[in-house]
């Protein structure tokens, strides 16, 4: 017997199968043994050696299961039988044709029954899906299995829908990112990654049902690149990437702030915007037009170059993204440094004129105008509508008077402009002079000849700085004939006298020929030239030669009290005249006439000697050639022979000095107020001015007040002011100094010094009676000087007895209502400001004669102040206080009332529970006086300290259905010949005896005398009170009229208890025994009485 035994295992099959058909294997011979069955199969015969246990139809072992497999790869359908002698496959209904039946079938029909798919194909025309179901079979029958599905898994290429490759939102936005995945079978999940990474379901981030991404509440950190991808069996598809950008709308991380500069200086608007995208930041101006061609964008800030007012205004940077717009807005202030409009002029003054300077100055805030004089105490200041002696200053600053001029008036004065944003000086030098320069004649007439019919024309050009000089020309025929005016007559054309000064004489005659004479006046003096016109005839005229032009104004380099050196600069246009040489003139106090030195001078400099010590020069140069001499120059500043005011410094050192200072060095930063009398202030310096600054000179000044000084050296910037007055506004700036010359004062500083206490008390302080029992305090108002700020209220204080009230009012008076009567009272006031509480005023005594009168009327109540109503705050105060104060007084009461009673024993001496009784026999009762509310009076009322009388209380008479109660005496300590002892009940046990008779005082040795009191029932008489007592602030008064009669040893009186006042001042006084009421009672007893047996019942 052979058997064939084939195996087939993976990718051999195919050449195995070849091989079957191709060469057909022999039949294995039928098997006749027992337990072996023969089968034929459809494509191979074999022999399957299977157990026959019983004869059944097959067993399905294994059937086929779900599969997915992609196109084009093998897949495997299993199924296993027992018991069968053929396995047949069916797909969707339909019996599947094998590789045994068509040798080109891709699908084989394995030894075990499975069914191989080489490779899976899913085209139109052939197709491996479906639902497959295995049938095994045998003689007896034929089993079929479960059905299972052939998928053929499959996966577009293209996305349904999915997200832009862009997305863009803000932070804090939800924002959904589409995707429907290609189709394909089985259908494909989605899934989404993150920068690579795939995406997790958060609270925020989750994957729908149908594969978007949602995202709800973007943060930043959620920008990144999100891809969408497919995947089934049939492999995985990913979407475009889409790019989604979390924007944060623009913010500002720094912000431009109110800023206020000083002109000319540059200027940054700090803006830092942040955002995402990064925002663009642009800078406009909401009230005007940026600066032209000085306004910069550099790192989102606004650079401005050398700020004026004009720029001044509100400024935005606005920060502008696709997130959105951010705009942030700032003020510039630009403070216009103080410039001088109008420059104070140079000076010569006749001793005892007046005369003023002026001086004008523009700027934004308007500057204050200050006035330096020329003298060596630097505190010398003139503020606006300030003067000095005979010195005074406009109301705006801007003219300085001097009435009636004096020689020592004579110096610089400088003109200070000050304001927040810098400062600004201008000088003048002043010469008060007996005498001023008479005019000169810079051009005169020059002597001519003229033929008859010409024009003859005299000049005579005029210089006169100190006055105003008039010219006339006078005609002299011959030297020793009178001179006569000539004048233009409109009769006679033919003369004519022009502004100028010259005299033009037309058609001239030979009765013209002459001399003619100039003649200027003026208030400072006259000078006068000449010249002759002939007449001759075949004259030819002569051109006028052309003079030099004049040199510059000399200046005085240095003096002495002889010598003057001079310099000046010669005229540019006189450069091309050739050879030329000067000529210089000089007056002083006391001449007629300008002098001439007597030297001929060929540079631009010369020192003139030999001069008087004392006098006042001034000087003038001409310039001179073969043609004759120029125009004079200007008149020079006067100069006074004497001792330099600047020792120690040449006067170029002073020049370079002043033009080294003239312009600002140094700018005060801060001024800070450290207590209500001090001041710090701080400077910088804006150049390093090396050698040409010694220091500052610290200026203060009260607005409007004087003006004080501190010089500080060069080494510091800060100084400490003390001795400020408080509550004060001042004023501070800064002056830089060199030697004795000063420079530009810096820009200046507002700052009001804080507030003070009082440093005196109101005075004046008065008592006036309203009515019986009221009166009204005034006192006079502190002066703001002493008050040292803002006064805003006024403490008063009421002391009597050592007791004292205080109360605080915002007006200067107090009412007070319903002070004790004959009690003395003082009163003491002090003003009250935002420091504190200054000094009380002296003690005034109140003692009203009308209080007496009114408590003699019974009208005396509780001691009352009464102030005018004060602030609403007051009663928001006191009305909860009030409240809280009547619940606590109920709740007291409620408790005193439902409180249990002490446990005590029932026969605790009555020494121990009613202090007001007291018993001395068995028939001697005293009770205490019916003002006494009960039994339980505290003893406080009648042992008092510093009271050594024996008070006793007025006789009882008992009915005779009341039991007697014992009463003890205040006198607790008087000595006692009694030696009674009695018994504690609660010491009965240790034995302790307590020998109250000791304690005890005798029985008077007067009793009183029986009085008749009719019936016990009615009600007695009021007693009223004539006496306090020493005590009656702790909780009641007693007044009690004692007899001075010494020659008893016991007096009775009765006593009356006061009620306390309920207001909430209450003062008294012990009183003389001689001012009371004695009132004697007498009492008879109608019944005898028993001793009681027990102080309770």
């Amino acid at each position: 017997m052979r058997t064939y035994v084939y195996t087939v295992t993976g990718v051999a099959l195919a050449s195995l199968l070849a091989t079957v058909h191709s060469r057909r294997l022999p039949p294995p011979p039928p098997v006749k043994a027992s337990g072996i069955t023969d089968c034929n199969c459809a494509s191979i015969r074999t022999t399957i050696r299977t157990p026959r246990p019983y004869c059944a139809p097959p067993v399905i072992k294994e059937h086929p299961s779900y599969t997915v497999a992609r196109r084009n790869d093998p897949a495997t359908l299993n199924c296993a039988a027992s018991g069968s002698s053929r396995i047949r496959w069916f797909r969707d209904g339909e019996e599947v044709t094998t590789s045994s039946q068509e040798q080109r079938s891709h699908r084989v029909l394995l030894p075990s029954g499975s069914l191989f798919f080489l490779r899976v194909t899913a085209t139109r025309r052939d197709s491996d899906a479906g639902t497959y179901w295995c049938v095994a079979s045998n003689s007896y029958g034929a089993t079929r299995s479960k059905n299972a599905t052939l998928i053929v898994a499959t996966l577009a290429s293209n996305f349904q829908q999915q997200a832009d490759s862009s997305i863009k939102v803000l932070v804090g936005e939800s924002v959904t990112l589409p995707c429907r995945p290609p189709k394909g079978t089985p259908p494909p999940e989605v899934t989404w990654l993150r920068d690579g990474q795939q995406v997790t379901n958060s609270s925020r981030i989750n994957v729908s049902d149908d594969g978007d991404l949602i995202i709800t509440r973007a943060i930043h950190q959620d920008s990144a690149q999100y891809i969408c991808r497919a995947h089934n069996a049939a492999g995985s598809r990913d979407a475009s990437p889409s790019l989604l950008t979390v924007m944060t709308p623009p913010w500002f991380e720094e912000q431009p702030s109110n800023t206020s500069v000083a002109s000319g200086v540059g200027v940054e608007l700090a803006c830092q915007a942040r955002g995402s995208p990064t925002p663009t930041v642009t800078w406009r101006r909401l009230d005007g037009q940026m600066p032209l061609g000085g306004a910069t964008i550099e790192d989102q800030q606004l650079v401005l170059q050398q700020v004026t007012v004009a720029d001044s205004g509100v400024y935005v940077c606005k920060a502008e993204s696709e997130a959105g717009v951010a705009t942030a807005r700032a003020t510039l202030t630009v403070l216009d440094a103080p410039v001088l409009t109008q420059h104070p002029q140079h000076l010569q003054v006749m001793n005892g004129n007046e005369s003023q300077l002026q001086c004008r100055v523009g700027g934004q805030p308007k500057p204050l105008i200050l006035w330096r004089l020329p003298t060596l105490d630097r505190t010398a200041v003139l503020s606006p509508g300030h003067s000095s002696n005979h010195i005074s200053v406009s109301d705006d600053g801007s003219i300085l008077h001097l009435h009636q001029a004096a020689i020592q008036d004579s110096g610089t004065y400088y003109c200070w402009g000050i304001n927040s944003g810098g400062g600004v000086s201008g000088r003048a030098e002043m010469v008060v002079v007996t005498a001023l320069p008479p005019p000169v004649v810079g051009v005169g007439p020059r002597d001519m000849a003229v033929a008859p019919g010409g024009v003859a024309r005299f000049s005579c050009e005029v210089v006169s700085e100190a006055a105003e000089a008039s010219v006339t020309w006078w005609y002299r025929p011959a030297a020793h004939l009178p001179s006569r005016q000539l004048m233009h007559n409109t009769d006679q054309p033919r003369i004519s006298l022009p502004e100028n000064g010259a005299l033009i004489i037309k058609g001239v005659r030979i009765d013209d020929a002459g001399i003619y004479i100039c003649h200027v006046t003026a208030t400072t003096g006259s000078i006068q030239q000449e010249a002759v016109l002939k007449v001759m005839k075949d004259t030819k005229p002569k051109e006028s030669p052309l003079l030099l032009p004049p040199p510059s104004k000399p200046r005085i380099l240095r003096f002495n009290q002889t010598t003057v050196q001079l310099s000046w600069l010669p005229n540019s246009q006189g450069s091309k005249a050739g050879h030329q040489w000067y000529v210089v003139e000089y007056w002083r106090q006391g001449w007629s006439e300008w002098r001439v030195t007597n030297a001929v001078i060929t540079q631009e400099s010369c020192v003139v000697s030999h001069l008087s010590p004392g006098h006042t020069y001034t000087f003038m140069v001409r310039a001179v050639n073969s043609q004759g001499a120029s125009f004079p120059s200007p008149w020079s500043e006067p100069v006074t022979t004497r001792v330099p005011p600047h020792p120690g410094i040449t006067t170029d050192q002073v020049r370079q000095a002043r033009r080294r200072l003239a312009r600002p060095l140094v700018s005060l930063t801060t001024a800070t107020a450290t207590a209500p009398d001090s001041v710090m202030l701080t400077w910088r310096f804006l150049n390093p001015m090396e050698d040409w600054v010694e220091g500052v000179l610290v200026y203060w000044m009260v607005e409007g007040g004087t003006v004080e000084v501190a010089t500080v050296l060069v080494s510091s910037s800060t100084y400490h002011l003390h001795n400020l007055r408080p509550n004060t506004p001042y004023i501070f700036f800064l002056v830089p100094f060199w030697h004795s010359v000063e420079g530009t004062p810096s820009n200046s500083y507002h700052l009001t010094s804080p507030e003070d206490v009082p440093l005196t008390a109101p005075g004046n302080v008065r008592v006036t009676e309203l009515e019986e029992g009221s009166v009204v305090i005034e006192w006079s108002s502190v002066s703001a000087e002493d008050a040292q700020g803002e006064v805003v209220g006024y403490m008063v204080t009421l002391s009597h007895n050592g007791s004292q009230v205080t109360e605080t009012v915002d007006r200067p008076y107090l009412e007070t209502r319903g002070l004790l009567p004959g009690h003395i009272y003082t009163v003491r006031v002090a003003a009250l400001t935002g420091a504190g509480v200054g000094p009380f005023s002296a003690p005034v005594v109140l003692k009203g004669q009308g209080l007496s009168r009114a408590a003699a009327a019974g009208e005396v109540g509780g001691s009352v102040l009464y102030a005018p109503p004060q602030s609403e705050w007051l009663a928001y105060l006191l009305i909860p206080l009030v409240l809280l104060l009547l619940l606590g007084t109920v709740w007291y009461l409620w408790r005193v009332r439902h409180k249990a009673p002490p446990s005590s024993p029932p026969h605790v001496p009555v020494l121990y529970q009613d202090p007001s009784i007291i018993m001395y026999s068995d028939h001697k009762l005293w009770r205490s006086c019916e003002n006494d509310k009960g039994p339980n009076l505290s003893s406080t009322q009648l042992v008092m300290p510093d009271q050594l009388l024996n008070e006793y209380a007025e006789p009882r008479v008992l009915q005779p259905n009341q039991t007697a109660e014992p009463y003890a005496t205040t006198s607790l300590l008087a000595p006692s010949s009694q030696h009674t002892s009695w018994h504690h009940p609660n010491d009965e046990s240790t034995g302790v005896r307590v020998n109250w008779a000791a304690m005890l005082p005798p029985p008077p040795a007067c009793p009183p005398p029986d009085l008749d009191l009719g019936d016990p029932r009615q009600q007695r008489a009021p007693r009223t009170c004539s006496r306090a007592s020493q005590y009656d602030n702790m909780g009641g008064t007693e007044h009690c009229g004692r007899s001075c009669n010494t020659s008893s040893e016991h007096t009775y009186e009765p006593c009356a208890q006061v009620a306390p006042s309920d207001r909430f001042l209450t003062f008294s006084s012990l009183q003389g025994c001689g001012s009371s009421s004695n009132v004697r009672v007498e009492y008879h007893l109608a019944h005898p009485v028993a001793s009681p047996r027990s102080n309770t019942q």
